[in-house]
């Protein structure tokens, strides 16, 4: 079958888990994928073949840097003090390759600071129509700007939790939750949204106004 997506994958610095990344690239048909500074090191451990690396490379050693450097994938080197992170260089050259979808992993870990500038960081691709998401083994992350549905058996996890991106959102109704809701603003600095379950079959998140954090949850 001819993959008619362009879906990218980038592997960024964070933590990775090998074996979840490696049952990933199995199972996905990414058209490229762009390893983001420290992520080349995971790449490299996995045996990953890579389209294209960016970043400064502070935290690579030379030899792994010079290993690819013979194979000539191309390398965007950027220098230490700049004003973007590595994940977010590579959010953007996802995008001057007018993907379909992006995947990130490697962008949540002990970091914190650097996790919540990640999913920020899903702003970029959402502002122009493309889908993406955050993904490690026990959750995808990903925001949504209108209505949408959720299929449990395309479900990443049990849990479902939504958290306002802006300061509210307004009209959120949701159907076929264990715990539904009825034209509810919500407003940031509220838990309400945590740890949902799915009722039905499909469920439905309805909102009139806002953008939403979207966690799909297995533990």
């Amino acid at each position: 079958m001819i993959n008619t997506e362009n879906k990218i994958l980038i592997i960024t610095g964070g933590q990775i888990e090998d074996q979840f990344l490696t049952e990933l690239i199995l199972s996905q048909q990414y058209s490229m994928v762009i390893a983001a500074d420290h992520g080349l090191t995971a790449a490299d451990r996995l045996d990953i073949s890579l389209d294209f690396i960016v970043g400064d490379f502070d935290s690579v050693e030379e030899p792994v840097i010079a290993k690819y450097r013979e194979k000539s994938t191309p390398i965007e080197t950027f220098p230490t003090e700049k004003d973007k992170t590595d994940t977010e260089i590579a959010i953007e050259f996802a995008l001057m390759h007018n993907p379909t979808g992006i995947d990130i992993v490697g962008a949540t870990g002990s970091r914190l600071d650097h996790v919540l500038a990640n999913i920020h960081l899903l702003m970029l691709p959402m502002q122009v129509g493309v889908t993406a998401s955050i993904l490690d083994p026990k959750n995808k992350i990903y925001l949504k700007k209108e209505s949408f549905q959720v299929h449990k058996d395309k479900q990443y996890g049990n849990y479902v939790s939504l958290l306002p991106f802006t300061e509210k959102v307004t009209g959120l109704t949701l159907k076929g939750f264990k715990y539904p809701l009825d034209n509810v603003t919500l407003i940031a600095g509220s838990s309400l949204g945590i740890s949902n379950e799915m009722k039905e079959e499909e469920a439905r998140v309805e909102f009139s106004q806002g953008i939403l954090f979207v966690f799909e949850t297995k533990d």
